[in-house]
């Protein structure tokens, strides 16, 4: 199974949790690599990603067999399947910070789930601790930073605007294997001011 499936399964154990839903595509993506679409099921003996058509075979791209995840449209599921996914299950953890409470209202009678309990943040805290694949993406990240600021330094030359400084940086990352940047660029540029005193007599 995923290693980082296997340990939010033990956390949610020590917190007596049967399962949980996964909302938040930030921490589908943490948790599988999935970008698509879709809800992350961590039931009792499964995990099921429910999507869409058009996103299964992109998803099934992504897993790998050691994942352990099983792929399905949503649409295909009848109301007695989902129900049955949390049967004989007492809690069940939703992301409290990502669902609204229609969201919450609607999940709990879906899957007919008897309590759904907060998580407080379960996997942003298991995020946290990061592995060895993540601390060489980390450390590739800043390399890609460091090699974009020379570049920037004989790119910028007068008369430039920050929009055009902005979308260089874009560039760069992306043609040095970044898959993007985390937030817009935020380039400011600080433009000499030449002050004229003019001595009244």
């Amino acid at each position: 199974m995923n290693h980082k499936i296997r340990i939010l399964r033990e956390k949610l154990k020590s917190l007596n949790l049967e399962g949980m839903i996964v909302s938040n595509p930030i921490n589908i993506r943490y948790l599988t690599n999935i970008e698509s679409e879709g809800i992350l099921l961590i039931t009792r003996k499964e995990n099921i990603f429910l999507t869409y058509t058009m996103y299964i075979e992109d998803v099934n791209r992504t897993l790998t067999i050691d994942d352990e995840i099983i792929v399905a449209d949503m649409r295909d599921v009848s109301r007695e399947e989902a129900e049955n996914f949390f049967v004989f299950c007492e809690n069940i953890g939703f992301e409290e910070n990502y669902v609204t409470y229609e969201e919450y209202k609607r999940l709990k009678r879906r899957y007919r789930i008897n309590n759904m309990v907060e998580t407080e943040n379960i996997i942003e805290k298991q995020r946290m601790i990061k592995d060895k694949e993540e601390i060489e993406k980390i450390k590739k990240a800043c390399e890609i930073t460091d090699d974009c600021f020379k570049h920037l330094l004989e790119y910028i030359k007068e008369g430039m605007t920050e929009k055009q400084i902005a979308l260089e940086i874009e560039v760069f990352f992306k043609k040095h294997g970044a898959e993007g940047v985390s937030f817009d660029p935020i380039v400011a540029v600080r433009r000499k001011l030449i002050y004229t005193t003019l001595d009244t007599i």
